[in-house]
């Protein structure tokens, strides 16, 4: 593979111990074995909502991606946040420790050359302020999930509990017609006796007057 020349960053030794969540930082990921220069954040997200979220900001800056072994590429395109020019954009994003997860960013310019011009350091410095702004969209987009996921619960539980509404009346109106049935049954049955006893009184005169 021809070597990707990035100009995002250059690679850094990273400091020891734990970066604080949301502060972007120089580092590097591994694409088709090549090592790219990137820029790093952590976020306080689970890996599935931070991917969404990221891709729902570019997608809505008008840029199409397409996604291969985890990275996705926004090929020439214009990202005003980061750069006027137009540009390659990779994006990666990693489960983290716990329930965080990891975003890395790097851009290129195709396969023109590396170069260190003060341009490449405002790019760098660019990508960092969208990674740490893009913290308030992961948060922000989480919390939509999780009101959406909360709408979804009521709405489930408000339509289950209709159905039993719609059940219970239903059942009453059944209840009702079975009692007024009964009702009528009974009084059918009184009838039917009345008019049964009579019946049988009156074949009881018949054969005693016939025996006579």
């Amino acid at each position: 593979m021809k070597r990707i020349q990035i100009f995002a960053v250059s690679t850094v030794a990273l400091l020891s111990g734990v970066l604080a969540q949301g502060q972007a930082r120089e580092g590097s990921f591994k694409f088709d074995n090549e090592n790219m220069p990137a820029v790093v954040i952590n976020i306080d997200q689970p890996v599935n909502v931070t991917s969404d979220a990221l891709n729902q900001r570019l997608q809505q800056s008008g840029l199409k991606s397409k996604t291969r072994k985890g990275i996705t590429t926004y090929n020439r395109v214009t990202l005003p946040e980061i750069s006027a020019d137009t540009l390659d954009i990779y994006t990666k994003v990693e489960k983290g420790a716990g329930n965080t997860s990891t975003v890395y960013m790097a851009v290129a310019r195709g396969l023109n050359g590396f170069t260190n011009s003060p341009a490449d350091s405002t790019i760098t410095v660019n990508l960092k302020k969208y990674l740490e702004s893009f913290v308030t969209d992961a948060n922000a987009f989480s919390a939509d999930v999780g009101i959406n996921n909360q709408i979804n619960d009521v709405t489930k539980d408000e339509k289950a509990y209709q159905r039993l509404l719609d059940d219970q009346g239903d059942l009453m109106k059944k209840q009702s017609d079975i009692q007024s049935r009964l009702l009528d049954i009974q009084r059918q049955l009184k009838i039917k006796e009345e008019e049964l006893n009579k019946k049988k009184s009156d074949l009881e005169i018949a054969r005693a007057k016939r025996n006579n």
